[in-house]
């Protein structure tokens, strides 16, 4: 009777005999293992840089629960040491033994024997364990030691360096209270000359108090974004806020700008940009310096977003002096006439988050640049001489006792008259807000 072939069992491919690895015993003993963050050549000069064999027999004797001191200048005892953490392991400690090898070396006429296998011993000691063991196509022998149960390491960072090598103080110290020695100590004088370069203080024992490295994450900002320019790779911040171009010039500056610079010229703008160059150009005819504030309430409402953007081709700012925050149109500077005195700006600081809800209810924002002395702007602190109406201020405004020269701290007003003018700017407002709350 003939069978379908899905009942069939499945076949199995044949079983190879693999051999298994040897079991190699492990002895039943503890061990301390030590991650020195050195290249060691000399076990010798290594063990010096961790305090010597004595350090070694005190943390044997404390079973891994001490700290060693690293220190790559063992000589110097005025290093900053590098303090080691112990931690709990699981680890086995090897011991592999390779044959020495020597390599066949082509001497030359004269050279002895001896050079030659001089020579082949340094090269196979050069070469790193899994060099050794592939070399000796398996003719090395595994011992396991011990088991690892704490090992010391050195992860923190190493503090900043002084040496002091070259001073003559720090020699002294270490012949006379370094050691110890009753007799040396009582021998160590300081020295009462001044001025001479073996005299100096001592530096802190540790510079810095930070030993673990901290995780900053750095990342760059979101909103930069790689750009090709002119074929070269670029970072481009697309949500910066751009840059206006308006100079600013301090009140100690001798020259003017008279033109303006690094704008692109009147003929490559839009309609949009040349319609505001226009309009400024128009009110600075008018007047020749303005605060930002006054210029936005004579400007269409259309264009007063574009004002910060296209003032760079018509007038400068000053950062400080008399006409803080005010902008002048190119060529004129007021320090050189009294004349502009009147267009000095005067500064107040209210404290509007004491106050009341309508300072300025009823009052025409178009003319919130103009102090009248009987309503006071919320964000308002900076008037114009020419812009207060007061009558009372107005008196002091139009004096004829000026200067003779600008004052960078006063301008052309007498520096009595100028404080007489703040102090009754300030009464000003304090009448407003008496009438206010009336």
């Amino acid at each position: 009777m003939a069978t379908s072939s899905l009942n069939r069992p499945p076949s199995h491919p044949p079983v190879t005999h693999i051999p298994s690895a040897p079991w190699i015993p492990i002895p039943d003993k503890r061990l301390i293992c030590i991650e020195h963050p050195g290249s060691i050549q000399s076990l010798e000069k290594g063990i010096a840089t961790i305090g010597g064999q004595e350090a070694l027999n005190k943390l044997a004797a404390a079973n891994g629960n001490m700290a060693l001191h690293l220190r790559f200048r063992p000589e110097d005892p005025m290093q900053p040491p590098i303090e080691s953490r112990s931690v709990p392991s699981n680890n086995v400690l090897l011991k592999v033994t390779v044959p020495k090898r020597r390599k066949k070396i082509k001497r030359s006429a004269g050279e002895s024997d001896q050079i030659s296998k001089q020579d082949g011993s340094t090269a196979w000691a050069r070469k790193t364990l899994p060099e050794k063991l592939k070399a000796s196509k398996g003719k090395y022998k595994v011992e396991a030691i011990g088991t690892i149960d704490k090992t010391v390491r050195f992860r923190d960072m190493a503090n900043f360096q002084w040496n002091s090598s070259r001073s003559g103080f720090i020699a002294k110290m270490k012949d006379t209270l370094i050691d110890g020695d009753y007799e040396a100590i009582r021998r160590f004088e300081l020295s009462q000359d001044r001025g001479k370069p073996d005299t100096e203080i001592l530096p802190p024992p540790m510079f810095s108090n930070t030993v673990i490295p901290h995780t900053y994450y750095y990342r760059q900002n979101p909103a930069v974004k790689r750009a090709l320019i002119d074929g070269k790779t670029a970072l481009l911040n697309f949500q910066a806020a751009p840059k206006t171009l308006t100079p600013m010039v301090h009140i100690s500056i001798i020259e003017i700008p008279t033109k303006p610079s690094d704008v692109p010229p009147y003929e490559r703008l839009d309609s949009l940009h040349k319609e505001c160059v226009d309009e400024l150009r128009a009110l600075f005819e008018k007047r020749p310096i303005w605060t930002r504030r006054a210029l936005y309430n004579n400007f269409p409402k259309r264009l007063q977003t574009m004002v910060r953007f296209t003032m760079a081709h018509v007038a400068y700012m000053w950062r400080a002096g008399p006409w803080r925050d005010t902008c002048v149109i190119y060529g004129v500077d007021p320090r050189r006439n009294p004349k502009y005195r009147k267009y000095q700006s005067v500064f107040f600081q209210i404290e509007t988050h004491k106050s009341r809800m309508s300072y300025s209810v009823g009052h025409n924002q178009d003319n919130s640049h103009i102090f009248d002395g009987q309503h006071l702007i919320r964000d308002g602190r900076c008037f114009q001489l020419c812009d207060i109406t007061d009558p009372l201020l107005q008196q002091l405004i139009n004096t004829e006792n000026l200067r003779k020269t600008c004052d960078v701290s006063v301008d052309f007003l007498d520096h009595l008259l100028a404080f007489t003018l703040i102090h009754g700017s300030i009464a000003s407002r304090r009448l407003v807000s008496r009438k206010h709350y009336l």
